[in-house]
């Protein structure tokens, strides 16, 4: 793409209340709040002066730094961005002050799973595998171990997110902001989180989304039942691409059998779900699989790993290359394996082989996993044989 607009810079807002940080966009880098100059001036959280300007520079035409480190960077580098998945759909927006419509918040880092393709900027499991183990090895920035992961752990954990100051006033300017219609409740994983409740009860004429891997006990997920139970503006969008043990591979710390279950617990309560499946080289091997047991009944949306490129589905040897495209061959006119047939097909470089080879090789030691789950060949193709 050549156009530097996007609608998405005038329509959504993310908030991450942990690190108290706010961006037009949830690929956009994001800026830090000060909560006295918020207090003072309630009603401008979503209109700072750094979100206007960004709107401004897109309707003259010219790039904005936020966006630099999101949609740009992966057109630079010919990856699908968000904004290019828009292109043909965006609606123009000419007011620098419009108010958004969708809103993303983020309460906490908090997670019980360490899931393969994530990393401690997502999950405080992460960052307590970094501490324990250290860094990894290879350039991968997104694996390192920084100073605000290693302070959140010191934080409690509802001052972390639900009872800080920073929530409170988010609250506020909700309400000031009347044409949010939808909030998205990120992660980590929202469920650990009691603010989830209080977003339900305040907001209950607005749709609520909120994305979970179900990594939670069961008593959790019995109050949380209960809590949505008969409340059509609730939806969940579940994360999982893959079955038995190598959904226990990929999403390291959740039980397939448990996770299965509660997929049923929430069919026979008829909540509304759809899954969102992170589609990486990893997950190729078992996706079928999923498809089969969930594509026909529910939404599933594809999800890929820019940020990680030894994880792109590309990155696989020929013959499980070969053996992915003929089972991909039976869903014809399919939209989802059209996209990862796409993708696929793409030649991977020496340098994503050998960061997957030691990633997973890495990964799987320190979580004591057997990579005995996945073809001899591709083991060997990885130099993991």
């Amino acid at each position: 793409m050549t156009d530097v607009y996007c609608s998405t810079k005038f329509t959504e807002i993310q908030v991450h209340i942990q690190n108290r940080l706010i961006s037009n966009c949830c690929k956009a880098w994001p800026e830090k709040i000060n909560l006295e100059w918020l207090e003072q001036n309630p009603g401008k959280l979503f209109l700072t002066e750094t979100i206007v300007e960004d709107r401004r520079k897109m309707l003259l035409g010219e790039k904005c730094y936020s966006c630099d480190f999101g949609c740009y960077q992966d057109e630079n580098k010919g990856l699908v961005s968000k904004r290019s998945k828009k292109e043909g759909d965006q609606t123009f927006i000419n007011d620098p002050f419009s108010l958004p419509t969708s809103l993303d918040i983020v309460l906490s880092t908090d997670c019980n799973l360490s899931c393969l393709y994530c990393g401690p900027e997502y999950s405080l499991s992460w960052t307590k595998d970094l501490i324990k183990n250290g860094n990894y090895a290879h350039e991968d920035t997104t694996l390192k171990l920084r100073p605000q992961y290693q302070i959140a752990l010191k934080i409690k954990q509802k001052t972390r997110s639900t009872e800080s100051k920073f929530f409170k006033l988010v609250l506020s300017e909700i309400k000031i902001a009347n044409t949010i219609k939808n909030i998205n409740l990120l992660g980590g994983e929202p469920l650990l989180n009691d603010g989830i409740y209080q977003l339900i009860d305040e907001f209950p004429d607005k749709t609520i989304k909120i994305s979970t891997g179900l990594g939670v006990s069961k008593q959790i997920f019995k109050k949380f039942l209960e809590k949505i139970k008969n409340k059509n503006n609730i939806q969940l969008t579940i994360s999982a691409e893959s079955t038995g043990k190598n959904f226990e591979f990929l999403r390291y710390g959740a039980e397939w059998v448990d996770f299965y279950q509660k997929i049923e617990q929430l069919k026979s309560n008829k909540i509304q779900f759809t899954f969102n499946s992170v589609i990486t080289n990893i997950s190729s091997f078992d996706l079928e699989n999923f498809y089969k047991l969930y594509g026909n009944h529910y939404s599933i949306r594809y999800g890929n790993v820019n940020t990680k490129p030894y994880l792109q589905p590309n990155v696989l040897d020929e013959e499980s290359k070969d053996k992915l495209i003929n089972k991909i061959k039976c869903y014809n006119n399919n939209v989802f394996f059209s996209n990862l047939k796409q993708e696929v097909e793409e030649d991977c470089s020496e340098k994503q082989r050998t960061q997957c080879g030691y990633f997973l090789k890495e990964f799987s030691k320190r979580r004591n996993l057997k990579l005995d789950i996945f073809p001899a060949h591709f083991l060997k193709w990885l130099g993991l044989d």
